[in-house]
């Protein structure tokens, strides 16, 4: 994370273009936070980290990744976190789009919505006859990864409850122990007060 300092800054400076003032403002801090994270003399706590990445439009990755340019790339962006394409994926593109290169690979390009789907899903989507279909299986694998998500939130929310210990309440009595003196403890006899006796 040596280099996140540079990349705040380039953020500010020459992506945004912005003062300090209106970017520390925006996200509810000091001048003087942005201009120690901007220095290197200070971190990011996670709540700050997270707004940075939707204020500047990067994502975590991108700004604690030392190995990453200095300018942000497209895969890079925040509001294109869930777009992003794996290794497995199968990515949906019109018919005529790819190009077929000299040694016979071919090259489709990444379009602005364009579909993509893993290995089950891949086989899902060839059964699709029209486009109202395939829409249709989208919204519905949609659904069923918000669920599975739901499902997964609340297992994980269970389990460290289980892990906690339960807080009861000790009621603790403290024995008060009378320590007498033999000066001036009074003694009550009869209803009446009477210096303690020597």
């Amino acid at each position: 994370m040596r280099r996140l300092h540079l990349k705040l800054f380039y953020l500010r400076t020459r992506f945004k273009r912005e003062p300090q003032g209106v970017t520390a403002r925006t996200l509810g801090v000091r001048p003087a936070t942005m201009s120690h994270l901007e220095q290197g003399r200070s971190m990011p706590t996670l709540p700050m980290l997270l707004a940075l990445c939707k204020h500047y439009d990067v994502t975590p990755t991108y700004l604690l990744d030392d190995e990453r340019p200095i300018e942000p790339q497209t895969r890079d962006r925040w509001t294109e976190r869930s777009a992003l394409i794996c290794r497995g994926d199968f990515l949906e593109c019109p018919e005529g789009a790819a190009i077929k290169t000299a040694d016979g690979m071919l090259l489709a390009p990444v379009m602005a919505g364009a579909r993509f789907y893993d290995s089950t899903a891949q086989a899902q989507r060839m059964l699709c006859h029209t486009k109202q279909e395939a829409i249709a299986l989208e919204r519905s694998l949609i659904q069923a990864e918000q669920a599975r998500d739901r499902e997964l939130e609340q297992m994980l929310i269970n389990e460290l409850m289980a892990q906690r210990k339960p807080r009861t309440k000790v009621n603790r009595k403290v024995a008060r122990t009378e320590t007498r003196t033999d000066d001036a403890v009074p003694v009550h006899r009869h209803g009446e007060e009477v210096p303690a006796e020597a």
